[in-house]
């Protein structure tokens, strides 16, 4: 970890996929920080480039089509775009664990969830079979798994998709891991199991210390968890900002848009409002801001002219936008 307190940071972080259609600018120069201890929530669209940017942080891009093609990633004091796949094994797992979207495919099928926590800590801590078996066992029982020693034993069809991910978590988090990604982590459960999960993540971060970075579509899932917000659209952040600054004043018209198309946030008796349109394709995104084809203060400036991430002077500090009219957007 740096001496001024930051885990993770990424420098205008670039990863394209390539096709017989072209190149796809999946993440096209993200930036933002995660800080020692606490949760970062990374919010947007599906298809703006939340779960590429997780993944190529811990070198998970398939190649081909996909490259990782500029940027660096900082993680404790190391950049991890120039160390060998070697080295990158012992990281990944170990100092950063990844609770992936989906647990039933995330998790091999013909193999007991013993026998994968077991294969996760014997690889990364070299601890022997019984000890490894005993420290799943500590595991599953850390993340409320009933009968731990029973159920060690079992394969994932014969649990419950709250109990799967609660395996995948388990997995993630026996190796004491500094970061742990939560990618999507709620998305596939019902509403209590999702607060059960999101509950149990918090506690276990209070417990160890950790990072979280929390990708979500979810704004009611980062109200509850993040300490900073970073808002992605078409391959970008286009707001950056701690969580009450975000929800307190939005300054993005994505950002305001996303807001007001959820009943939690939206004023009493208002209307729904949807945001127009759809996420433009990662081959072929406009010119300017990339926002602008769904924007009500879309202007001439905005096709000729990409807005930059910068401060915004009147809000808290580390508030970032990117946005040609941030005045004009209060007033939405």
């Amino acid at each position: 970890m740096s001496a001024d307190g930051k885990l993770l940071e990424l420098q205008g972080l670039r990863t394209y996929f390539y096709s017989e259609e072209g190149e796809a600018r999946a993440v096209d120069g993200v930036d933002y920080t995660l800080m020692k201890g606490e949760t970062l929530g990374v919010v947007g669209e599906s298809g703006c480039g939340k779960s590429v940017t997780a993944l190529s942080v811990i070198g998970l891009i398939p190649s081909p089509p996909g490259k990782v093609v500029g940027g660096k990633v900082w993680f404790k004091g190391r950049n991890l775009l120039e160390l060998s796949e070697k080295e990158m094994q012992e990281i990944r797992g170990n100092e950063i664990s990844m609770i992936f979207q989906e647990p039933m495919t995330a998790l091999n099928p013909v193999y007991t969830i013993g026998n994968q926590i077991i294969e996760t800590v014997r690889l990364h801590q070299g601890l022997g079979k019984e000890e490894a078996r005993q420290r799943a066992i500590e595991m599953l029982d850390l993340v409320h798994i009933p009968n731990p020693e029973a159920r060690i034993d079992e394969y994932p069809h014969q649990l419950s998709g709250g109990m799967r991910q609660r395996v995948m978590i388990a997995m993630a988090m026996s190796c004491d891991p500094d970061l742990l990604i939560a990618d999507e982590p709620t998305t596939a459960l019902d509403v209590t199991v999702q607060a059960q999960i999101l509950e149990l993540i918090g506690d276990l971060q209070s417990r160890t210390d950790m990072s979280v970075l929390l990708i979500t579509h979810d704004l009611g899932v980062i109200a509850e968890t993040a300490n900073h917000v970073a808002v992605m659209y078409a391959g970008k952040v286009v707001e950056y900002a701690t969580a009450v600054d975000l929800f307190a004043k939005p300054r993005h018209p994505y950002t305001i848009g996303l807001f007001r198309s959820l009943p939690d946030f939206a004023a009493p008796g208002e209307r729904l409002q949807a945001i127009p349109g759809i996420v433009p394709s990662a081959f072929r995104f406009p010119s300017g801001c990339r926002f602008r084809t769904r924007c009500p203060l879309a202007s001439e400036q905005c096709a000729r002219e990409e807005p930059p991430l910068v401060p915004v002077e009147d809000s808290g500090e580390g508030h970032t936008l990117a946005c040609h009219f941030p005045e004009e957007a209060l007033g939405l």
